[in-house]
């Protein structure tokens, strides 16, 4: 899965200056006596029924995680931890190296470049996910508090459990266990949807459903049902990331067969967000692959035009379709439509000469596929081709123009003058020009 969405967690998790933090390493049996302690209050007749035992207990397993954690935030500096170990070791973890310092249960990973915490693994625990053990046990103290005598407790216990369950499911995410990242993101987004908490979503609580959702349809978890429900969450709250909800409830519904729901969503979606391209792209797939008439998806786009009229993509999209459908007069006409809305569009002035290019293309291929040497329909394709690859010169300059640094379009001009080298100097030097150019870049 693409960590598309990191950056926004940590924008949304904020961390103060962290001043005479005072830290020690796990004591392992310590807090095994603990849990040991909390366990036989549960199994004990005279306590297992009262409400105040399992908030007790939740309070108790929450303390387990933080001394088994250390006291730990992310965005705590190495130097905190530092001094009680001597043990430390480099890993890459989702492709990022990482400075490790060791512990004999618990391994610290710190960004190299500015020392602060970023994730945690623990290697031996006391018990199993103390946290959700937590939880559970503020679900069991509410079941058992019929008089309410513990909803005060009960509700700061879930609230302050929320916030570590958060930051525990952003550790799991970016430790590439998606798994657990979505077990901690599900949990913290019911903690505060308890009735005894509010059971409404804030922006920050929305995204975390939202990130529910999209680890739920990662392929190491495949949860669709859960999926769905947590974009639809985001729905009904009015959290749509840009419209990037509706995408991730098509997937979800896609997934689980229910193409009616597919559709539903993605044109609700684009209603919504017409300049949303993922929304869009799968609109189009979906009613290309059920043999719709393609006139059922230019409708969308023309519907989304007449609301946008100076909107590139959506010109863009719609000339992608015809050149999907092989309307490449079509294409051509969108393509030059979406250069003029848009002049800066680099999409735009690349698929326009992509369009070129692969006509030429395809001239040379039916060239080639003639077996008469002597046949002048072989020189007529050869210069149809020559056309249009000098054609498709001035799009893909332009393109190049644009992101001078992105090596597709420089790549293409290059190889283009390099064909025509030998009709003149000028053509020759134009090639050694961006033969140049694209070494250069190569070099960077």
């Amino acid at each position: 899965m693409k960590k598309f969405f990191i950056l926004t967690i940590c924008a949304i998790i904020s961390f103060g200056a962290v001043a005479q933090v005072q830290i020690k390493a796990p004591d392992l049996e310590s807090l095994k006596k603990e849990v040991a302690k909390s366990n036989a209050d549960t199994a004990n007749p005279k306590k297992k029924d009262q409400p105040k035992t399992w908030v007790q207990r939740a309070g108790k397993l929450v303390s387990v995680h933080e001394k088994a954690t250390m006291g730990a935030n992310r965005g705590m500096h190495k130097a905190i931890f530092a001094t009680l170990t001597k043990e430390a070791k480099a890993e890459t973890v989702g492709g990022v190296e990482y400075e490790v310092l060791v512990f004999p249960t618990i391994d610290f990973y710190f960004d190299k470049n500015s020392g602060t915490l970023v994730l945690w693994k623990e290697k031996e625990t006391a018990t199993e996910r103390p946290l959700s053990q937590a939880y559970a046990s503020y679900l069991k103290a509410v079941e058992l508090d019929v008089k309410g005598a513990q909803t005060k407790k009960i509700k700061e216990g879930l609230t302050s459990l929320s916030g570590k369950l958060r930051e525990e499911g952003l550790i799991a995410y970016i430790g590439d266990n998606y798994k657990l990242a979505q077990q901690y993101f599900m949990e913290a987004v019911e903690a505060m949807l308890h009735p005894v908490v509010g059971g409404s979503l804030d922006t920050v609580l929305a995204s975390f459903a939202f990130y529910a959702g999209v680890v739920s349809l990662d392929e190491s978890v495949s949860d669709y049902d859960n999926a769905i429900r947590y974009m639809k969450l985001c729905i009904d709250n009015a959290f749509f990331e840009d419209g990037s909800v509706y995408s991730y409830l098509a997937k979800a519904q896609a997934a689980k067969g229910d193409t009616t729901a597919q559709e539903q969503t993605l044109s609700e979606g684009f209603v919504k967000f017409p300049s949303n391209q993922a929304i869009l792209i799968e609109l189009i797939n979906l009613y290309l692959s059920a043999g719709e008439n393609e006139d059922k998806v230019i409708a969308y786009l023309k519907k989304a035009q007449e609301n946008e009229p100076t909107n590139a993509t959506l010109y863009f999209a719609e000339a992608t379709l015809y050149e999907k459908l092989k309307r490449f007069d079509d294409a051509e006409r969108l393509y030059l439509k979406t250069v003029e809305v848009d002049s800066a569009s680099y999409n735009g002035y690349y698929n326009l000469g992509a369009l070129y290019y692969n006509r030429a293309v395809e001239y040379i291929k039916e060239a080639q596929e003639i077996k008469d040497w002597k046949d002048p329909k072989i020189k007529e394709l050869e210069k149809q081709a020559n056309d249009e690859f000098k054609r498709s010169l001035a799009p893909f300059k332009k393109a190049h123009e644009l992101q001078p640094n992105d090596k597709y379009a420089l790549e293409n001009v290059k190889n283009i003058y390099f064909r025509f080298r030998d009709e003149s100097k000028e053509m020759m030097d134009l090639y050694n020009l961006y033969n140049e150019k694209y070494t250069k870049l190569q070099g960077l």
